[in-house]
């Protein structure tokens, strides 16, 4: 479950009313353009979360019409309604105005694929354009390369990209496993006789320009240019479709064409087919009849259509994957319950790196940041984030449940028996429960990403080590990594095992069990032993620190289908890869025809999420989904709200690997897998559902119980049996699991009834 944070960017007093928004493509910066009546215009730059970048801010007496981010460099274009055009870089404020070129409002401002070439256009009754070249660092150089004057105003333009050269690295690696096409093209004589080796990525010089008469126009590498096509109305917006060479047109009475290109930029409209269909809002997710759509965005990364209403709502339809060819257009579109601003919504744009979202509203910009719904399990004690700044906490040893609101955007929480932490990446602040009363015990700054908590100890991350505080903040001990081992990013405690993840695909594993924490074992590199390892993101140890476990991402930023097993003792890596249903090692005792059919059950699926038992070192569950396709594979943000999730346990042990125990699909109305301690799985629950009988913790009516529990298949009945009979049951299970019976009938024996 997902929710978005808004920051209300910090503007200055002399800003006006903002009027423009836009994102650098890979920096999380947003330029702002602002109007004001009395000064004129101003522009300034932002963060990620709204704080004000210093020395940016710039202001002329007149307003800015257009805004536009060089593609990787900080570098921004300004277009002003007298005709100037200035560059403004973000590192060191530096202004650099163009020659004088336009004497009307700029309405044009292009940037190249790489940069190298910056496009301007006004909307003057010549509608004069010009070509700029621009240097590698992002400063001009000279008088334009080229100008047109096209008798109108200019209304837009796309560049179109060049076709994509050979890539050097891929060639090479086919060359050496033989291919001899790619032998050809690194064989000199060969080349020249067929065609050259053309390195990518290659840069598109070439464009296409709609003027206000709807007429569309294409430059070439020369600079020639030439009309290609005659729209019934004025040009709205221009896109080219990569790959497919097609060029779209939308008018300004919503007219959508396409095109085909050919190689000299030649038109030809392709056949018109009437598969259009419409998204529409839903009341019982909370908007209002009446309710109208203002602007839309779409994050291509995320698969999120995102659209501003007139409410002040954000509707947010995220395209799911296809699992039917006959499935029509509208139902590959799930609409979540909105974001909820104030005012009317104007304008917004997805951007950055960090898939960041900015609104203009009547009164502000607000940047919208993802946050999944933070939870933590840890002896018998829950937290689930209800809000920003609200958690529910379930105490199950002694049957209550208690509501937290904090004073800040709760990025992450931590639980024990006896206290609460939570952080926002700037602040940590620790909560101690004293009768029914959570109280605030510490509150210190830090800006660390990871928190972990064991007893009176916090642990938090810097560069190159973790710092050990006391309960108020105070460092007590430092657990410090090689530059080689890198940067801590991941933490995580299992009874008295901490286990940490770096930036460098690093783990190591600490014993927490004396007064200073001590290595359990060197650091280990996974990078030289995963193929195409991106980066770890999720660690964990089990309750001995005998073996920790891995999610780990791919160098394309895919979720790897395997879930990785290091046994400390043995330093050995094995793994289960849910892809194919098959362990590195095979199975032990699965040769039963129900083995093979449970296996079978896991292929074609990835792990999303990861646990061991609090107390049972052999016990290990995780939650997967269906292998998202290879073209939609970034779109990973909910992977546990598809319907198709199974929840998959093992035992795990060095002397008979990995044991599948048991799989299931993940009860209805949960929204995700939270912990396993035994005898019971603990799941949150989706928003709304109400309690199930007999689950979760009693506790006012007023603060929703948002965990619910399920007992192991082997536990049914036996949820409150005390200890020696939950150790015989689990060895039961155990036994049975591997095909030993005689100590299956052994342990049973032991069951009291």
């Amino acid at each position: 479950m997902a929710v978005y944070f808004d920051h209300r960017i910090e503007s200055p007093d002399s800003a006006g009313s903002p009027s423009q928004i836009t994102w650098h493509s890979s920096q999380p910066v947003l330029a702002v353009a602002s109007i004001s009546p009395s000064t004129g215009g101003s522009i300034d730059l932002y963060l990620q979360q709204g704080e004000h970048v210093g020395n940016s801010h710039l202001e002329r007496p007149f307003k800015p019409t257009v805004l536009h981010w060089h593609p990787s460099k900080q570098v921004l274009a300004v277009g002003w309604e007298t005709g100037e055009v200035l560059l403004l870089s973000q590192s060191d404020g530096e202004q650099t105005s163009l020659p004088a070129t336009h004497s009307a409002d700029i309405s044009l401002l292009e940037w190249s694929s790489n940069g190298s070439r910056l496009l301007t256009g006004d909307r003057a009754s010549l509608g004069a354009l010009a070509v700029w070249e621009v240097d590698p660092r992002g400063q001009l150089q000279g008088a334009p390369l080229l100008r047109h004057d096209y008798g109108k105003h200019l209304t837009h333009c796309v560049f179109r990209p060049a076709p994509p050269g050979d890539d050097l690295v891929q060639l090479a690696r086919t060359a050496v496993s033989g291919d001899e096409n790619a032998l050809d093209m690194f064989n000199w004589r060969k080349a020249v006789k067929g065609r050259p080796l053309k390195l990518g990525p290659q840069e598109g010089t070439t464009f296409f320009i709609s003027t206000a008469d709807g007429s569309v126009h294409y430059v070439d590498e020369k600079g020639k240019s030439s009309q290609v096509l005659l729209a019934d109305s004025p040009v709205q917006k221009l896109l080219y479709l990569q790959g497919r060479e097609v060029l779209v047109v939308i008018t300004e009475t919503l007219l959508l064409s396409q095109y085909s290109v050919g190689p000299g930029g030649a038109t030809q409209e392709l056949v018109k087919r009437d598969d259009n269909y419409v998204l529409s809002l839903d009341e019982h997710l909370g908007f209002e009849a009446g309710e109208t759509l203002n602007c839309v965005s779409y994050s291509t990364v995320k698969g999120i259509l995102a659209a501003g209403t007139s409410r002040g709502r954000i509707a947010m339809w995220r395209k799911v994957a296809v699992s039917n060819e006959k499935m029509e257009g509208r139902d590959q579109w799930k609409l979540h319950t909105p974001a909820e601003l104030e005012g009317n919504v104007i304008q917004l744009q997805w951007g950055s790196s960090m898939n960041l979202l900015a609104v203009i509203t009547v009164s502000t910009v607000l940047i919208l940041c993802e946050h999944v719904m933070s939870s933590h399990f840890s002896q018998q004690v829950a937290a689930v984030q209800l809000n920003p700044n609200q958690l529910c906490l379930s105490y199950f040893s002694t049957g209550t449940q208690l509501s937290l609101r904090t004073d800040m955007h709760i990025k992450g929480v931590c639980v024990t028996k006896d206290t609460v932490t939570v952080w926002n990446g700037k602040q940590v602040t620790v909560f101690e429960l004293s009768g029914a009363i959570l109280r605030n015990t510490g509150s210190f700054p830090c800006e660390s990403q990871a928190v972990a908590v064991h007893e009176e100890s916090i642990y938090t991350v810097e560069p190159n080590r973790v710092q050990v505080r006391t309960l108020q903040g105070t460092v007590k001990q430092l657990l410090v990594f090689l530059e080689a081992e890198g940067t801590p990013q991941l933490l995580s405690v299992c009874n008295t095992f901490l286990v940490v993840g770096t930036d460098a695909a690093h783990i190591k594993v600490f014993d927490l069990s004396r007064r200073e924490a001590k290595p359990h074992c060197n650091a280990k590199s996974l990078a030289e032993l995963i193929p195409n390892l991106g980066a770890i993101t999720s660690v964990k140890s089990n309750a001995n620190g005998s073996q920790v476990s891995m999610l780990v991402a791919r160098t394309d930023g895919s979720i790897d289908s395997k879930v990785y097993f290091y046994d400390v003792e043995m330093d050995t890596l094995t793994h289960f890869d849910f892809f194919t249903g098959r362990s590195s090692e095979g199975f032990q005792g699965e040769e039963s025809e129900r083995g093979h059919l449970e296996t079978s059950e896991l292929c074609g699926r990835c792990p999303v999420s990861q646990f061991w038992d609090e107390s049972e070192p052999r016990l290990f569950v995780c939650e997967t989904v269906l292998t998202i396709p290879a073209s939609s594979h970034t779109h990973t943000t909910d992977s546990t709200e598809q319907g198709d999730v199974l929840v998959v346990s093992f035992f795990s042990t060095q002397e008979h690997r990995l044991l599948l125990q048991d799989s299931y699909p993940r009860p209805a109305g949960m929204q995700a897998l939270l912990a396993l301690r035994v005898p019971y799985y603990y799941f949150n629950r989706k928003p709304g559902e109400g309690q199930v009988e007999n689950e979760g913790t009693p506790g006012p009516s007023s603060i929703p119980q948002m965990v619910s529990r399920r007992a192991l298949r082997d536990f049914v009945g036996l949820e409150d049996c005390d200890k020696p009979t939950r150790d015989a049951m689990l060895n039961f299970s155990f036994y049975l699991t591997i095909g030993d019976m005689e100590e299956a009938f052994k342990s049973i024996k032991l069951i009291k009834r």
